[in-house]
């Protein structure tokens, strides 16, 4: 069994901008720069030779390039105790537009489609036990993050490989946006 998930990788200057945002939080544990992604679909463990059909459906998605930035703090869940420190993505439109795609298409050879409404989002950290009032004075500390802007010309599909010191993942495959006159979409 493979495991894997569909996403969009951050520009390596967003990255080194944002790794670490939350370790003044206690309790934290940063996502590690090199894993810093935007997932557009979790599938998880697959057989080896449903990875070729995945591969394969995936090929036939059809998408401009756009450009996006990073914008704003938050957790999940909504309520109750935070586990999940993310920032947000602005426009999220084209995000959500190719995740749809990726849903669809892999809908037609039986991956079952996500329950839970598609929030584009790219995780920080993973929460413990933060305090609270430390917690809400973060959130309003870098209410206003922005990020520069760059470009998604690509999604990729990984294969994430559980080990004792954390996640390794790897790209499978990598999938080209179109690209309108040699340039990604503007909003």
């Amino acid at each position: 069994m493979i495991r894997v998930f569909i996403a969009i990788d951050i520009a390596d200057s967003i990255r080194r901008d944002i790794a670490g945002l939350g370790r003044s939080l206690p309790d934290t544990r940063s996502v590690p720069v090199d894993q810093l992604h935007l997932t557009l679909k979790f599938i998880g463990e697959v057989e080896g030779s449903r990875v070729l059909d995945i591969q394969e459906a995936l090929l036939d998605i059809v998408r401009p390039a756009f450009s996006l930035c990073l914008k704003g703090v938050g957790t999940f869940p909504p309520r109750g105790l935070p586990r999940i420190l993310w920032a947000g993505v602005d426009p999220h439109e084209q995000v959500v537009a190719l995740r749809n795609a990726i849903e669809r298409k892999l809908f037609e050879i039986d991956i079952p489609r996500e329950r839970q409404k598609f929030s584009p989002h790219l995780t920080l950290a993973r929460l413990k036990n933060c305090p609270i009032k430390r917690l809400q004075e973060f959130l309003a500390g870098n209410a206003m993050l922005r990020t520069a802007e760059f470009s998604v010309e690509q999604f990729h599909l990984y294969k994430s490989q559980l080990t004792k010191s954390g996640a390794i993942h790897t790209i499978l495959q990598s999938y080209p946006l179109k690209m309108a006159n040699g340039q990604p979409e503007k909003r």
